[in-house]
């Protein structure tokens, strides 16, 4: 049992009180740890409150004596123990246990609710179940029973001293107890699978270390799996008919695109056929160097190879699209080794004209012509995997989707399409389509239903948070409000004071769990400087590794909350607890009911008119990094300095709470 302690209820009427203690305490030696004073004590309290629960049953309830407890227990996977499970019936209990006259804290309640949100969402026997969470403070002032919500899996938590558990926890299995549902069995319970949706990081060095992303990625991923089979089914299908193929995988942002072609890359029916080697490619140059030391540093943790060789087998697996375009550009002799090729946030590469100011070259052709023309040279067959995000291209030259059709239309060889429905939604901007017509000799085009990505994976109780921000970047606050994603489960605020934020983040971040927190702004956000916060210090020091990876107290990690991630330094990768520093680069006009979007240069704000969903764009990102929550700072000048006009920082407060977002200070 993962649990260092477990007995049913009826036990506890006549155990020696100390007995859970030096079983507990010979448990932790085992496993190389020393009991803490407060650990001791709040082991003597948890057996006290089980005995006085187990008198009450045995008086009032004596069903409830076969009720499972268990002390201890180890969240698989997970650096930390609830102190407290009881399988009682159909009804999962989670108590954690407060020593010390102490009143309740919000970061106490937040503990609690996590572990109940943590299992519903991760816990495979937790799944549909109810769950209470419970907090008992030694001595706290009881401040009564919250009201039970039977439609929810998840109660609010119940927050009582020790006298007064036993009545609260009958108080409140009765309300939600249903004797029509099924028991659940405590053994098959406390032995059930634990799959936390990893993050991208994670996810990586899991990969790599011969595991299958498949299998862990269990909460928000309802057709990662069905995702995946469908694109190694028509990279097989590819290679038996000795074609050419293209596939286009869609989905908004958190729903697990990177993760989806990271599994392909890695795909043991690929890696294992020396031919069909296949190389995952990304012009996101953050996503990639913090991917590789994140599997280097794995790596070498691991003993399996030294950092050096973890370095170099992981860059014949991930490299940055630039080096492979410029290794077999406009070289016909040179052919690639790889017949399958993944390129992320495909809808991010460069049209022509941008890779012609990049390469000095007035002849070039844009990166997907460039891509298709390499991808013609392997011997046989090939496939190209493009990973699109809706409305993620952020800066000058990213061409969208439409690149891509023109590319496939004036390729010389008939390539296979097989895409999401989405490339083709007319309700979508012309860039944003793969074609806005089929061409009169139009590819082989076929669609799947699979190849789009349908739910959250960055955040999976955060399902309409995308919507959210849809709404609201669309100048919609009513809409967004309707949207809100809940407060309860994912948490979200708006402060006027960095100071707050920084707590608030402080405050929800679990370190036992390593858990990450950080600031978020816009590249745009220049004026920030007012406040001590510089948006290039990430790319001109090239930090990201160690922004990402870093943990508490390394003054370069984003746990410091010193300097800021741009949408540049973020796109693709995540943090568990976001402050978004919201800047005057992007301010609602609620005249128009749109936005005003500046760009600041040398001592002024200038208005932007070429590419402003750039813009849009990355707020679009910095509002979507976030995997547990997220609190948006909106700075309040002074009014005495001209760039930093206090009626536009009233405006973004003003429009964010009126898009559901409540106020602290």
């Amino acid at each position: 049992m993962p649990a260092w302690f477990d007995r049913p209820l009826s036990d506890f009427l006549a155990i020696d009180e100390e007995e859970p203690t030096r079983l507990l305490t010979t448990v932790a030696a085992e496993r190389g740890l020393t009991p803490t004073r407060e650990s001791v004590s709040a082991w003597r309290l948890t057996t006290r409150m089980l005995q006085g629960l187990a008198l009450q049953a045995a008086r009032q309830q004596p069903e409830a004596l076969s009720w499972q407890c268990f002390m201890e227990f180890e969240v698989p996977m997970r650096a930390r123990r609830i102190d407290l499970a009881i399988v009682a019936h159909d009804i999962v209990f989670i108590v954690e246990c407060k020593t010390g006259v102490q009143p309740f804290t919000s970061a106490d309640r937040w503990q609690t609710e996590q572990y109940a949100l943590d299992l519903r969402d991760f816990h495979a026997p937790s799944r549909r179940r109810v769950i209470v969470p419970m907090l008992v403070a030694y001595g706290a002032m009881p401040v009564g029973l919250p009201t039970p919500e039977p439609d929810r899996a998840v109660q609010p938590v119940a927050a009582t001293d020790e006298a007064g558990f036993p009545d609260g926890a009958f108080t409140l299995w009765h309300a939600l107890h249903d004797p029509a549902r099924a028991p659940i069995n405590p053994a098959a319970w406390a032995n059930g699978a634990y799959k936390p949706t990893p993050n991208i990081i994670e996810a990586a060095q899991s990969l790599y270390g011969q595991h299958d992303v498949r299998d862990i990625a269990l909460a928000g991923s309802t057709n990662l799996h069905a995702t995946v089979e469908t694109v190694l089914g028509f990279i097989e299908r590819c290679r038996h008919e000795q074609r050419r193929g293209i596939a286009f995988i869609t989905g908004a942002p958190g729903a697990g695109k990177t993760l989806a072609g990271l599994e392909i890359a890695h795909a043991a029916d690929i890696i294992g056929n020396s031919e069909g080697l296949g190389v995952f490619l990304s012009g996101n140059w953050p996503l990639v160097e913090v991917i590789k030391a994140a599997i280097a540093e794995s790596a070498k943790a691991s003993g399996r190879r030294t950092e050096r060789n973890a370095t170099r087998e992981v860059s014949t697996l991930i490299e940055h699209a630039y080096r492979f375009r410029n290794e077999y550009a406009g070289k016909p002799d040179r052919i690639p080794h790889h017949h399958v090729v993944l390129f992320d946030e495909a809808q991010r590469a460069w049209d022509a004209s941008q890779v012609a100011r990049k390469e000095r070259d007035p002849d070039a052709h844009s990166e997907p012509a460039i891509l298709l023309d390499i991808m013609t040279r392997t011997p046989d067959w090939a496939v190209i995997v493009a990973m699109v995000g809706s409305g993620q291209e952020i800066n000058t030259g990213e061409s969208g989707l439409a690149e891509w059709g023109r590319a496939l239309r004036d390729a010389p060889e008939d390539w296979l399409v097989l895409a999401s429905p989405h490339v083709f939604d007319e309700r979508t901007p012309a860039s944003a389509r793969l074609f806005t017509a089929l061409p009169a000799a139009h590819p082989t085009v076929a669609t799947e239903d699979q190849l789009h990505l349908q739910m959250n994976v960055r955040s999976p109780r955060a399902e309409r948070l995308n919507q959210w921000v849809d709404h609201l970047l669309s100048g919609n606050p009513a809409d967004a409000r309707a949207a809100l994603p809940d407060l309860r489960e994912f948490p979200m605020a708006v402060t006027r004071s960095l100071d707050t934020a920084k707590q608030w983040l402080r405050d929800h971040c679990d370190p036992e769990e390593q858990q990450r927190m950080g600031l978020l702004a816009s590249a745009g956000a220049k004026r920030l400087r007012a406040w001590g916060l510089e948006t290039g210090t990430l790319r001109a020091e090239q930090n990201w590794a160690h922004w990402f990876l870093r943990p508490r107290g390394d003054v370069r990690s984003s746990n410091q909350l010193e300097v800021p991630a741009t949408n540049f330094d973020c796109q693709g990768l995540e943090i568990d607890w976001a402050a978004v520093c919201w800047a005057n680069d992007f301010v609602p006009d609620t005249a128009t009911r749109d936005w005003r979007i500046r760009a600041f240069s040398g001592t002024r704000w200038s208005t932007v008119r070429k590419d402003p969903h750039f813009v849009v764009n990355g707020y679009r990102v910095i509002l979507t990094r976030a995997r547990r929550g997220q609190i948006i700072w909106v700075p309040r000048p002074q009014g005495d300095d001209a760039t930093l006009p206090p009626a536009d920082f009233d405006a973004i407060a003003a429009m964010l709470q009126s898009a559901g977002l409540p106020l602290i200070d």
